[in-house]
This record gives C-alpha cells, structure tokens and sequence, in this order.
C-alpha cells in the first residue's frame, strides 16, 4: 500500500467516530464518509503501521443501508455522523460497538448485549443546544461583520452556520435565528477566539419538553448586552409563533433568559457569573412522574424520551423492594437517585460538583421526596466516611462521565461490597476497562442494554448488571 494511491475496498465495519473501515492487504483502512456494505474507491491520505486513512473517491456500490441525509448540513457539520446509514443500521452498528468493546477490553467473551431501544420518532429529540457564535467563516453579512450561528464542522474549529437542525427542538433553531437577526441589526460582533475579542461566544437554549417552559443563556465576554430588553422581546415574539407539540398539545413559553460572563481566552464555554436578565433563574421539567428544577448549569439527559427507558432499565437491573440502601455516584441534579427513592428504603447520591448538589437537594424537596440524600465531594472520599458510620449499600448505581470512573471509585465500591451495581455508561471503552476492573474486584457481568440517547450520531448509552460473584443467576 502507497500514500498517494487508491484502492478499491469492501467497508465492514464502523469505528466509533462513523468511519467505514475496510482492508487492503489486511490492513485496517478508517474512510469518512463510508458506511457498512459500501464498496467505495479510496485514496491513502496517511500511512500508519497498523492502520491508513482513505479520503472517499468514489461510492462503486452502495450499501443497501445507505440512505440520503435528511438534513442538509449533513456533509459539513461534524454533529451526525451516521446520517448516510438508515435507522435500522443504526441500532445495529452501535449494540456491535457495545459487544466488541465488552469482549475486546473487558475480556468478556460472548457477552449478553440485549437488542438496542430504539426510538419511534429520532428527530426533535434534544432538550438542550449550544451553538457556537463566531466571526471567523460567517456566512450571515450584516453591519457587525460575519456571523456564524451554529456547529463545529468535522474535525475542526470552523463553524458551520446551521439555520436548520433536525435533532435540536425548534425553540432552540428559533432562538438561533432569532440571535443572527439581533446581531445583523444592531451591529453586534461575535467573539473570535485567536484574538479573545468580540461579544457574543455561545447561545445554550434549555427546552423543557414536559411543561414547554424554555431558558435561553447567552455566553458573552462583556458585562452586558446592548439593547437587551429589545432581544428579549424577538426571543419571546419568536417562541409564542410555535405551534403546540403535535403528540403531547404542550405550548412553549420563554421562561428565562441568563448571561453568563466568560472573559477568559479559553475553550471552556461557561464562565463563574451568571444574571437572569428577563424571567426565572430556572425552568421546571417532569419527567417520569417527577418534577425536576434545571438551572443554567444543570446536567440532564438531552433525550427525555429515551432517558425514561434508561432509568426504567436502571430499577430493573437493581431490583428495588423497598428495603434497599442505594448509593448513587456520579449522581449529577439527582435524575436516577430520585426515580430509585420510590423504589428503596434510602437513596444516597455523592457528586463533586457543588451546583449539582443544590440541584439535586432542591429536587428530592420539590417531589417531597424524604428517603434520598445528596452529599457534595468525591465519592472516594466520602464511601469510606459512610462505612465508618455503619452505612452499607445493597446496590451502587454508577453513571460517570465519558471518562469513566477512577479507579480510587471502583476500590472503593468494592470495599462497600454490594450485592448489584448497576453502571451507566455513554463510552463502551471505558465501561468495558472498568467492568474488567470490577471483575478482578469479585464481580460479575451480567448482561447489558443499550439504548439510543443520540440517533443519528455515533454516541450510545448502555446500562450493565453486575452482580456479587457470589450470587447465582441474574442475583
């Protein structure tokens, strides 16, 4: 194989950025842009010892799950990366992510991968959106110069100006409008991040698709906006022309609109200050018969419809009589402590960011929930304050970030020694290290569920029964 020269290759395979892999004289070659069942011409744009990647020349013949993307950003912003292979295709791509990692890094061999959950309706399907706003590559010309509203394009810091997306509610693609009409009129400059200069840096839009309440939060780096009750009033005008949700008959409303201040030349998107310029300081959503308060810095799932069939997943792998102590880490605003309480006899969650605690404490009060508690600090630290006071959990339910869980975590969870842990995971890697973790640490796999938080993209969620090695059976 030469750097330079093209090849013709049969795809078999996905990594889990979206690229077709295919083999030239055994070695494994990554292609965007091909999918499973593609025999695609491609040239070697690089040459590694154990690996090539291939620009996609030429699509032979397509594979019978290739479909045209819907959305027409498709091919430019590095959101979706699997709007080329059809639903179907989909759910089966990502539970074989979920059983190559778990056999390949978890030394699982033959593992129980239960079918995916799919979605009825993958689109609409995100409560909360983050554009980016910048000066560089903008498409919208006004008085202020350039703008781009939107997302990064595929492996770069170039922001495709997206008027349209298809998995983003359309309060939020409203609100993004609404911000590049603002910003053309009266004459106000995107942040540029080479020179820190420039006002506006990111729009969020919260959308609480139980109750249609929305928050709109405006990262700028400044100490305010110019004309502010003026956007206000667009933003507003801009949600009351939405039509009810068809399914549900739910009205959107604007409920709060935040700046938050980040004067800092960095990649972190949210700065320390926050002010509530028009409305609430949060907004308030139900969920699976709860009511949850979500603040400008609030963590929740981004697919409420899916997120009630991950945690219905959760209490069956815990299998809660009423009689259970659950410790519950990485517990964020308190989502699956408080949809387990009504199951257990005491639920403790531990988290290590301060805001999620107020959070989560604030929501136990909002559903006079009395049986869960929420401890601020390292679950490391803090599970052996709890043994020393005589605390002990039947099951520990882990839902860390993508990096997974430290392995100070997992010796700690081992020393609890429960009966069940139940793990969230949004990384089959790392969840697949960390099961072997446990696994050396008297703990068994038991089987696993993935479900489809995120169609079209290549992100799964999966939810794995571990159980005492003790215990016989699914324990």
């Amino acid at each position: 194989m030469e750097k330079g020269q093209s090849y013709k290759l049969t795809i078999e395979d996905m990594s889990t950025e979206g690229q077709g892999i295919g083999r030239v004289e055994g070695l494994a070659v990554f292609v965007d842009g091909a999918i499973v069942g593609d025999v695609v011409l491609a040239e070697i744009i690089k040459l590694k010892k154990n690996y090539a990647l291939g620009r996609l020349v030429e699509i032979i013949e397509p594979s019978k799950q290739r479909i045209e993307p819907a959305c027409r950003y498709a091919k430019d912003c590095g959101g979706c990366s699997l709007q080329s292979l059809d639903y179907k295709g989909q759910l089966k791509l990502k539970k074989k992510m979920v059983e190559d990692k778990l056999t390949r890094i978890g030394g699982i061999q033959n593992p129980v991968v239960h079918d995916i959950i799919g979605m009825e309706k993958p689109w609409r399907y995100r409560n909360k959106a983050q554009f980016i706003v910048s000066a560089a590559a903008g498409l919208t010309d006004g008085p202020g110069g350039p703008v781009s509203v939107g997302f990064y394009r595929a492996k770069s810091h170039q922001v495709i100006n997206c008027d349209e997306c298809l998995i983003q509610s359309e309060p939020a693609e409203k609100l993004a409008g609404v911000l590049r009409e603002y910003m053309r009129t009266d004459n106000i400059s995107a942040y540029d991040n080479k020179t820190g200069k420039g006002l506006i840096r990111h729009l969020i839009v919260k959308t609480a698709f139980g109750t249609g309440e929305i928050m709109a939060v405006l990262v700028i780096n400044g100490k305010g906006l110019p004309n502010m009750e003026k956007l206000v009033y667009m933003m507003d005008d801009a949600i009351d022309e939405i039509s009810p949700d068809p399914d549900t008959g739910i009205e959107f409303t604007l409920e709060s609109v935040v700046l938050n201040i980040n004067k800092k030349k960095t990649s972190e998107i949210i700065g320390e200050k926050f002010i509530t310029i028009a409305g609430k300081q949060t907004i308030l959503e139900q969920v699976g018969g709860l009511n949850f308060e979500i603040s400008p810095m609030s963590f929740f799932q981004v697919n409420p419809v899916q997120m009630v069939k991950l945690y219905d997943k959760v209490l069956e792998y815990a299998s809660l009589t009423g009689e259970e102590t659950v410790f519950d880490l990485y517990c964020g605003v308190g989502t699956i402590g408080l949809y387990s309480a009504m199951h257990a006899k005491r639920v403790i969650g531990i988290e290590s960011v301060k805001s999620a605690i107020l959070d989560a404490n604030r929501n136990a009060v909002i559903n006079r929930i009395v049986n869960a508690e929420f401890i601020h600090g390292k679950a490391e630290e803090e599970l052996p304050k709890l043994l020393e006071q005589g605390v002990r959990a039947d099951v520990v339910i882990l839902d860390p970030p993508r990096a997974g869980c430290t392995l100070k975590v997992l010796n700690a969870v081992a020393e609890v020694q429960p009966d069940r842990i139940v793990y969230v995971s949004c990384d089959p890697a790392t969840l697949a290290r960390d099961i072997k973790i446990l696994g050396e640490k008297g703990y068994r796999f038991v089987e696993a569920q993935p479900v489809d938080m995120f169609p079209w993209t290549e992100h799964v969620e999966t939810v794995v029964l571990m159980c005492a090695s003790s215990e016989a059976g699914r324990c």
